[in-house]
């Protein structure tokens, strides 16, 4: 009597499995979603597909990279089939087919009457140690993540013996999404119309262990469960697959964290099932292991792409910060300048410009943005590029200062807000400065004296009706400025101690250069020699003027 030609599936472990050859074009390759999927790197996505014509079967290559051998032969198109024709795919080490045709042969009637006896708890070791070589090979061979994960499913319902299986992961609500679904045959089942009992889960996911319902008396609660009676389930397995343990050790003492959940192993038929003993349930617990190390591979795989993406646009926001800073300073004749910035981060929240107003006259800023980081960073190129626009339009400083306060006010949080100082410098040596909440720059006299530019504004982003007032001081030749950000008077060594205003102070007093240059590197190094290389915890920077006198 006629029945639908077959294929002998022989797999690298040895393992065989005899495959119904029901719907043409059957399409075989590695690709989920052919009618025969062969879990190996080296074969095609797709691979071949058996055809037929007249009553004829016949194969046809579909283009594949290594190519189809029938017989050992090579096949440039299409071949006949013939029952006990040999299929493989050009690797001695890979999957190989054997066409059984659409009757039984004699070597089939011979088999199954002399079928061996039912197999022994060796010969089921074994059958085991085989599904589980499968899947080690299957997780080394370099396919996509949803190939890996289906190969998974596929042996625990040929260790279970059941008619379905799901594979559920958890969102990042926690919830229970179905990710793959597998029936007997391998073939892929509709997520959206599976029907699985959520009291099942929700006891496997709250207890974090296996579930076994079957024929044999075990679990015959849930078995009586009205969502399990609904679907006329008689066999249910569950098997939790968690994330593996984290050991974490604080001081002297060692603490085992609860693994997080990644999703359910689930599987279920209609048929009563034989008992499942202490093996099948250890090879699922396997089974569950790999899966858990696969998912937290992929994610981890995952998180690096995306961490090397962030790098990637961080690095650009850092350069693009960069080059708005001035690359160099203009020629003065009555003042030289130096200044630097060093963030703490790849991006910082400091910033310094010079503005050039006309008449010998310029205008030096110094701003500080509260906190660290890529927020800190976006406002602090914002405020920098405010307050120079603003400033070159040469109005008085406290209403510039009060146009970029309320532009900063309307168009970010609370909670940011900058320091800033703004010094304009004529050439007979007048400072007017502004201090929004700065650090007090430091005038170095010729004489070795110190002078604070301190003031009693509030920072700029802060109070949109603040007021901002002014202050005025002289400068002599040979004095120095030193204006600088609180990540030099706030550096920390290895012993949590702050550098300070008095060390800074200190170096200024038996500063014996002659060049804005030279005092700027003098401080870059006094703050390095106590750090003593501790972390930098803020973004340090200055910009430092040496007046020469006034212009002819």
């Amino acid at each position: 009597m006629s029945r639908p030609p077959r294929l002998l599936v022989l797999d690298p472990a040895g393992v065989r499995r005899e495959v119904q050859v029901t719907q043409f074009p059957f399409r075989v390759g590695r690709q989920t979603g052919n009618e025969l999927v062969l879990r190996d790197s080296r074969i095609s996505r797709q691979q071949a597909q058996i055809v037929t014509a007249n009553g004829d079967y016949f194969l046809e290559d579909m283009g594949s990279r290594h190519g189809t051998f029938v017989n050992g032969e090579r096949i440039s198109d299409t071949r006949p089939l013939r029952p006990k024709d040999s299929i493989d795919f050009g690797m001695p080490d890979s999957f190989k087919l054997v066409f059984l045709g659409d009757e039984a042969t004699l070597e089939e009637l011979i088999e199954q009457v002399e079928k061996p006896a039912p197999a022994t708890p060796g010969t089921q070791g074994l059958y085991h140690l085989g599904v589980l070589l499968e899947v080690a090979r299957t997780l080394g061979s370099g396919l996509s993540l949803e190939d890996v994960l289906a190969a998974v499913v596929d042996a625990a319902i040929r260790v279970t013996r059941t008619e379905r299986g799901v594979l559920l992961l958890a969102n990042d609500e926690g919830e229970l999404e179905p990710t793959i679904a597998r029936d007997a045959k391998g073939e892929l089942l509709k997520v959206e119309e599976l029907k699985i009992s959520s009291g099942v889960l929700k006891r496997v996911a709250t207890s974090r262990r296996e579930l076994i319902v079957s024929d044999t008396g075990d679990e015959a609660a849930i078995g009586a469960q009205a969502s399990v009676a609904s679907l006329s389930l008689l066999t249910i397995v569950a098997i939790p697959i968690e994330k593996l343990p984290v050991i974490a050790a604080v001081d002297l003492t060692i603490t085992s964290e609860e693994a997080d959940l990644l999703g359910v192993l689930y599987l279920d038929s209609r048929s009563p099932s034989t008992a499942f003993s202490e093996i099948d349930r250890e090879v699922l617990r396997t089974l569950a292991r790999e899966a858990a190390t696969v998912i937290e591979n992929a994610r981890l795989f995952a998180a690096a792409r995306e961490k090397g993406r962030l790098d990637h646009e961080i690095e650009i926001a850092s350069q693009i910060q960069r080059e708005l800073l001035p690359k160099t300073f203009p020629q003065m004749p009555h003042v030289s300048v130096a200044g630097s910035t060093l963030a703490c981060h790849s991006v910082g929240g400091d910033c310094f410009d010079v503005v050039s107003l006309g008449g010998g006259r310029y205008g030096f800023f110094v701003g500080d943005v509260a906190g660290k980081g890529i927020a800190a960073s976006l406002l602090a190129t914002l405020l920098q590029g405010v307050f120079y626009t603003t400033a070159a339009l040469d109005i008085p400083l406290a209403e510039a200062t009060k146009r970029v306060n309320q532009f900063l006010c309307e168009r970010s949080s609370d909670d940011r807000y900058a320091t800033l100082f703004y010094g304009v410098l004529d050439p007979a040596g007048q400072l007017e400065y502004i201090n929004a909440g700065h650090v007090p720059p430091l005038v170095r006299r010729a004489s070795g004296e110190l002078v604070e530019l301190s003031s009693s504004n509030f920072p700029v982003g802060m109070f949109a009706e603040a007021e901002f007032t002014t202050e005025r001081v002289a400068l002599q030749a040979g004095d120095f400025v030193v204006i600088y950000t609180d990540g030099v008077s706030e550096a920390r060594n290895m012993s949590d101690e702050m550098y300070e205003q008095e060390r800074l102070s200190k170096l200024l007093c038996e500063f014996s250069g002659s060049t804005a240059e030279e005092l700027a590197e003098a401080v870059r190094f006094g703050v390095r020699d106590f750090t003593g290389g501790a972390p930098q915890a803020d973004d340090i920077t200055m910009v430092v003027l040496h007046f020469k006198g006034p212009s002819a």
